[in-house]
């Protein structure tokens, strides 16, 4: 699988490269990150545990109504669900542009065979990558209850084999989507405000890597079963999505 992933990734490389073989003598340097964007404001919505669940009955009575399938209703795919949706209207727009999703996903539970070993001290993930969808989709009344059966399914549907599909996703997350596709940075299963390093624990936890098309996510600092998330925004897109995460929850 090694070697697969390593062609993989050449591929990926290439189609950045327009096709050409990249431009990459060896080195010791660190991957070039890019420049936070200016303008960009950063800030944190909580949701806290009544949130989510009003949210998650929300879910359960319009899904009544529609289809007979049961959602997968786990705190991140409904956070991130209603985070999506909002971020998709908040953009506005030709209703016809596309729009995706991706997110990082832990394997150690997946892979059976051969399984990961216990002692095994690193990372082990894989990203799970939406096909381009259409911003009309969200941008309907419905468009919440939408989002979270694209993003129920996309949890549903890792198996052991999710490795292997790792560098169709690579090719695919490096082919343009279009006009907005976010990713999620961060984890709810992190425990980011139980960290000590000798100077108590952290006041707040932010994200710096979410200014290029990304949200964070974490667990909430008093550990009540909320979720903080955090954004990366023009001052004018901060204040149309802001309203718009407060208006879904109160109505």
């Amino acid at each position: 699988i090694d070697t697969y992933i390593l062609n993989a990734w050449h591929s990926v490389a290439k189609m950045f490269a327009g096709g050409k073989e990249p431009d990459n003598p060896k080195n010791l340097k660190h991957l070039i990150t890019p420049d936070i964007c200016p303008g960009n404001f950063r800030f944190t919505f909580e949701f806290s545990r009544e949130n989510i669940q009003k949210l998650r009955e929300r879910l359960k009575k319009d899904q009544s109504s529609s289809d007979s399938k049961q959602l997968r209703l786990s705190t991140f795919v409904i956070t991130f669900s209603y985070a999506f949706t909002c971020l998709v209207r908040s953009r506005g727009g030709d209703p016809k542009r596309p729009v995706a999703y991706r997110f990082a996903v832990d394997c150690r539970s997946l892979l059976v065979d051969p399984p990961v070993p216990s002692s095994y001290f690193g990372n082990c993930v894989s990203v799970v990558a939406s096909d381009p969808l259409t911003a009309a989709t969200f941008m309907a009344e419905d468009g919440f209850l939408a989002a979270a059966r694209f993003v129920s399914d996309s949890v549903e549907e890792l198996d052991e084999t999710v490795a292997w599909k790792l560098p169709k996703v690579l090719k695919d997350s490096a082919s343009p989507f279009g006009s907005q596709l976010l990713a999620v940075a961060g984890s709810t299963r992190f425990g980011v405000y139980g960290l000590d390093f000798g100077w108590g624990r952290p006041e707040k936890v932010e994200i710096v890597s979410i200014d290029q098309g990304a949200m964070s996510m974490a667990e909430s600092r008093d550990g009540t079963g909320g979720v903080e998330v955090g954004f990366s925004l023009k001052k004018h897109e901060m204040d149309v999505l802001i309203d718009l995460l407060r208006d879904g929850i109160k109505n």
